[in-house]
């Protein structure tokens, strides 16, 4: 498990019930972050490759997730499918919080073809429970047990 998953699993443990500060995370010692350009950072392991800018808030010092105009994200309900920077990585999300990602190398999509990817992505996360069920249980024990407990609507029966 990288060690942005192990910080946002414990970040989501301590939180309450308002997810919506997922792109907030507490800035450790333990996490290992890279200066990329100007007063961006990547998060060394980050299997979402995403962009992050350090704020200081209250006092302690925050990765907050950043935006850019080629970060694309396509929605489907509670769901959404987010591509990278260098458009060979898609990362499912439901209600904004990361599920998993899905990197070109193993699903065989490319820059031109990822916005196809992500809409069928999309189309079988609202339609298929199984494939949901698989993708949760694909994922690290510690994170999928803070999936079940988060969002136990989405491993439901229809």
């Amino acid at each position: 498990m990288s060690e942005l998953d192990d910080v946002l699993i414990n970040f989501f443990k301590n939180q309450s019930s308002d997810i919506s500060v997922k792109d907030k995370i507490p800035l450790t010692k333990n996490l290992k972050i890279k200066k990329v350009a100007f007063d961006m950072y990547k998060v060394m392991g980050d299997q979402y490759d995403d962009l992050w800018k350090v704020e200081e808030i209250d006092g302690s010092n925050f990765l907050i997730r950043s935006s850019d105009p080629k970060y694309q994200t396509k929605e489907g309900g509670d769901w959404s499918a987010s591509s990278n920077y260098d458009y060979n990585h898609v990362t499912l999300s439901y209600k904004n919080v990361p599920i998993c990602g899905f990197s070109s190398d193993e699903y065989g999509f490319s820059g031109d073809d990822i916005f196809t990817f992500k809409s069928a992505l999309l189309d079988v996360v609202s339609s298929d429970k199984e494939f949901i069920k698989k993708v949760v249980a694909s994922q690290p024990s510690a994170k999928a047990e803070v999936i079940k407990n988060l969002f136990p609507e989405i491993l439901k029966s229809n």
